[in-house]
């Protein structure tokens, strides 16, 4: 069992790492708005590395670039080395697995920006505090040091006994043993899960978040809901990057996932995931839209029915008098009523309903096609 300071080192970062991820996700903020800002948690090695990685000069993507490159050379000269790769021969299909890890590190720090954005076009409609805002910003884009803790040693654990139980066909393609092949691609499973649990789980917190964030709003004026959309490209973006994930997974590698019934499950579960991400954090901040939204259109509805009342009396009794008047207010509420059954309860732009539908159905519908005109060309 590790020791205590140990466990230290391992897991909870210092107070001027706490202060680097901190200042790469907020704004610029005053010093009285620094002071009154306590931060509730540590950060992980994984918001602690994205913050590192954001500090170095040049683009992000450059440098998870260059850790892909780096575990790819590591991989191909090991399998050229145990002849399980002509020399001089790249074969990405065989080391598919060092994408993972740069891709999901890329990705966190992706969301992390859009969430952060998201997050202070929606300022405008939180009833809380600049130190309450402050706060929830930090927690919607830094996960738990304790919590990335424990999953990294659950994933660790969970990749060395899933490599006990590989099956021949799939240790051969790495090394002549169990314990070749985990020369070969121990060190990027060991990184490549740990970064996939890790980014689940902050995710998972993150778009918990969103409904924590959507608790919050004050007062909801529909005809100006723009602002309360602005969670939809994190919710949205969160699910079509597990999608991608997938796909690569399931078209690079379609023997490893058939081979690893852990791997099969969890793929298969990805898509539903996906969906959930999208839609689950949003129906919080639907619910109350669609809540103002009748009670509403049931103040305009009591409005013609007053308005229908003074016609009829008006009719009966011949008196014509105020009738443009009454026209005028019957238009008047019949504008409002149509602009409010225009106003969406769903908080997402259109635009990005389609982009999820179509990352979703298209390269599925595209790999099913495939495999169709295989079976039948054979």
């Amino acid at each position: 069992m590790l020791e205590l300071d140990a466990r230290t080192r391992l897991c909870v970062p210092s107070a001027d790492e706490v202060v680097g991820v901190t200042e790469r996700q907020g704004r610029s903020r005053s010093p009285s708005e620094t002071a009154s800002f306590e931060r509730p948690y540590a950060p992980g090695w994984f918001d602690r590395l994205t913050a590192w990685v954001d500090q170095l000069p040049g683009p992000n993507a450059l440098y998870y670039l260059a850790l892909m490159v780096l575990q790819l050379a590591y991989v191909t000269t090991l399998l050229w080395f145990n002849g399980k790769l002509p020399v001089g021969s790249i074969d990405l299909r065989v080391a598919f697995a060092v994408v993972i890890a740069p891709y999901l590190l890329w990705v966190r720090f992706y969301l992390d920006r859009i969430a952060a954005a998201a997050m202070d076009s929606f300022r405008s409609v939180l009833a809380v505090s600049d130190s309450e805002f402050l706060r929830l910003r930090y927690e919607l884009t830094t996960l738990p040091a304790r919590t990335t803790c424990i999953a990294t040693w659950v994933a660790i654990v969970a990749f060395l006994l899933n490599a006990l139980l590989l099956p021949d066909s799939i240790i051969q393609q790495f090394g002549t043993s169990l314990e070749s092949a985990l020369i070969v691609m121990g060190p990027i499973g060991l990184l490549a899960v740990p970064v996939v649990l890790v980014s689940l789980l902050q995710a998972l917190h993150q778009l918990q978040m969103v409904e924590r964030i959507h608790s919050l709003i004050g007062a909801i004026a529909l005809l100006r809901a723009k602002p309360l959309y602005a969670f939809s490209h994190l919710t949205a973006r969160t699910g079509v990057s597990f999608l991608l994930l997938t796909y690569y997974i399931a078209v690079v590698r379609p023997d490893f996932v058939s081979s690893s019934r852990a791997t099969e499950i969890l793929l298969a579960a990805m898509v539903p995931t996906a969906i959930a991400c999208f839609v689950l954090p949003l129906r919080g901040i639907h619910r109350r839209l669609a809540d103002e939204k009748a009670r509403a259109l049931a103040q305009v509805t009591a409005r013609f029915e007053i308005l229908f009342a003074r016609v009829h009396e008006r009719v009966d009794q011949a008196i014509l008098a105020d009738a443009d008047k009454l026209n005028v207010q019957i238009a008047s509420l019949t504008a409002e009523r149509d602009a409010l059954m225009h106003v969406s309860t769903w908080p997402w732009e259109p635009a990005t309903l389609t982009g999820f539908i179509s990352t979703l159905i298209v390269p599925a519908a595209v790999w099913g096609l495939q495999r169709l005109l295989e079976r039948i060309g054979s």
